[in-house]
């Protein structure tokens, strides 16, 4: 169990080694920075959830978290919440538990409102390069653009909301290389075929016309590293008919093939598909599911 091995660590430096000899493989870190800055250490079904400078501890509830400051991380055990003994700052928290956990990949973090207490400067300087980058709605567009600018190079990016006035500045997140870009707000044509990406996530409708469009254009070559794209259209922007895919030649798919494709991106039994190719022979499937308010769609690319 996670949570006797870090315990037990702590003991002693022989203990220490003990427990980092074991060579114990966890999948992922992540931090969560809001009022409370917390840590989870997850190796397969176990985990280990360490909480750092609570703020109900904190006289003036007012004032910056300083993470230079030494501080003793609590969590559960048996039931009972846990105090560590021993005290480090931040920093030397983050390079213990990677060692005696044999973690050596990137970390997750996750930022939701209360981060602004902590200097996002030293976080990052803390932390280094992320895998996974979160961005709350809550946070204020200041805030979140802070955040953008020192954590620049996640492999997957989840935005809920966009923090820019500007397109140009918009574009930059549908330009960045990222593997996984999640994106919770309005975005145009021009945002979908600059995105360079493997794998996006749209949770703002669009309009029939614009996906359309989008389809067409990724016929004639556009989006080159796309392999997944995922969106939905408000049933109320479709007049009559699949207006989404007029002027678009489709073609039909045996039952076989899209039971293989429904099973492999772990889709809904309920997703109908068609299947399209562009120019250079690359096919692409258009799965299809319709609720009702709103049609859901796949755009997978076919290797």
């Amino acid at each position: 169990m996670l949570h006797f091995r870090f315990a037990f660590s702590l003991v002693s430096t022989k203990t220490k080694d003990l427990v980092t000899s074991l060579g114990i493989k966890t999948s992922n870190i992540d931090i969560r920075v809001s009022g409370l800055l917390c840590v989870s250490v997850i190796s397969g079904e176990n985990y280990l959830y360490l909480t750092f400078y609570d703020e109900s501890k904190y006289v003036n509830e007012l004032s910056p978290v300083d993470i230079t400051l030494p501080v003793t991380p609590s969590f559960e055990y048996q039931g009972r919440i846990m105090q560590a003994l021993t005290s480090f700052n931040f920093s030397d928290w983050m390079n213990y538990i990677r060692t005696i956990f044999c973690f050596t990949k990137p970390l997750n973090i996750r930022f939701y409102r209360g981060c602004e207490k902590y200097e996002i400067e030293l976080l990052k300087d803390t932390i280094g390069n992320v895998n996974d980058l979160f961005v709350s709605r809550q946070l204020t567009d200041i805030v979140s653009r802070r955040l953008l600018k020192q954590f620049n190079t996640p492999k997957t990016l989840i935005l809920c909301k966009n923090p820019f006035e500007e397109a140009c500045q918009t574009q930059q997140i549908f330009i960045q290389n990222c593997e996984v870009l999640e994106f919770g707000d309005v975005y145009t044509l021009d945002d979908m075929l600059l995105v360079n990406g493997e794998k996006v996530y749209f949770y703002h409708p669009t309009t029939h016309k614009q996906f359309n469009q989008f389809v067409k254009h990724w016929i004639r070559g556009s989006n080159p590293r796309l392999q997944h794209m995922s969106l939905s259209i408000d049933k109320t922007d479709v007049v009559s008919g699949a207006m989404y895919l007029n002027g678009i030649r489709c073609m039909e798919m045996s039952e076989d093939a899209k039971t293989e494709i429904r099973q492999k991106h772990k889709l809904s039994v309920n997703v109908d598909m068609i299947q399209i190719r562009r120019k250079d022979g690359t096919s692409a499937v258009i799965g299809i599911k319709k609720s009702d308010n709103i049609i859901y769609f796949h755009f997978i690319v076919l290797h």
